[in-house]
């Protein structure tokens, strides 16, 4: 923060935030970028007792929590497979823009998966 640097946090699975709760719950006032997809926003959302699963609302909170380096807006982008991909963006004044995505759909049979992870 101290050198106004950009810092991106990916949630990476969904057990982080049930398992590690308190300890994302400490990073994520210093994320600029918040990215997940939609099983990990909802585990996010579940941990923090938010009692949803709405994915534009997640996003939304996500984008509204308080945020150290008020020098840029946070973004949140949340996929979800062949659904949209959301994006929520705080503004001035701590509005949040949520949007949607269309997600250009690839045959599976063009899709070469190289870093064997499935």
């Amino acid at each position: 923060m101290r050198r106004n640097k950009t810092f991106l946090f990916n949630f990476s699975a969904a057990f982080i935030p049930q398992v590690c709760g308190t300890a994302v719950a400490q990073v994520l006032p210093y994320a600029d970028y918040v990215i997940g997809n939609e099983t990990e926003a909802i585990a996010w959302a579940g941990s923090q007792g938010h009692g949803t699963t709405d994915i534009p609302e997640i996003a939304r909170r996500l984008a509204k929590l308080p945020k150290k380096n008020q020098k840029r807006n946070r973004a949140v982008i949340i996929t979800q497979g062949r659904n949209p991909t959301v994006s929520a963006v705080t503004k001035e004044g701590g509005d949040v823009d949520v949007n949607e995505h269309l997600v250009r759909v690839v045959a599976s049979e063009k899709i070469k998966d190289t870093n064997g992870a499935g």
